[in-house]
């Protein structure tokens, strides 16, 4: 990556890519120098056991337009809480503790599928958020759903399907 320094990249995509395996070592220090590039769209996938706790990864990619976490072991996301630029947020098929409580002012579309651990939606701050997919996480609705609970009065998607 700090041979790109200086370049613009539509996506950059780091991970497994051919759905055969989960990484179980990953080497940090590739991601040095990603502050160094502009990204339009980030994707990482088919990691186990990596860690989302170092701030300074996610404030290299607070400008990034798209991020795709696919099949990564996170745990929880405490450095998501706070609020980046990201209009489009997929989560798919990721290892959790809980639900994420975000608070991102510019995101538009949230994808959060196939996260078979959550089992509680947890109320989150997405004022501009318009596109909701949430489907076969085996969460649980009990108490949901109003515009409190999601944050935002523009939501034209909500795809709740094959939940508790």
């Amino acid at each position: 990556i700090q041979g790109l320094a200086g370049l613009k990249i539509n996506r950059l995509v780091l991970g497994e890519f051919k759905n055969e395996r989960k990484l179980q070592k990953f080497d940090r220090s590739c991601l040095e120098g990603l502050c160094n590039l502009t990204i339009e769209q980030f994707r990482i996938a088919y990691l186990s056991k990596f860690s989302w706790n170092d701030t300074d990864l996610f404030n290299c990619l607070a400008n990034v337009s798209v991020i795709s976490l696919l099949s990564i072991s996170l745990g929880s996301l405490q450095a998501l809480l706070k609020d980046f630029r990201w209009q489009h947020l997929e989560m798919i098929n990721c290892d959790f503790d809980k639900f994420p409580a975000l608070k991102l002012r510019s995101l538009k579309k949230f994808v959060f599928t196939d996260n078979k651990d959550v089992s509680t939606f947890t109320k989150t701050e997405l004022p501009s958020l318009q596109y909701l997919d949430l489907k076969r996480n085996h969460l649980s609705f009990k108490s949901c759903c109003s515009h409190t609970d999601f944050g935002t009065t523009n939501l034209k998607h909500l795809d709740l399907s094959f939940n508790d």
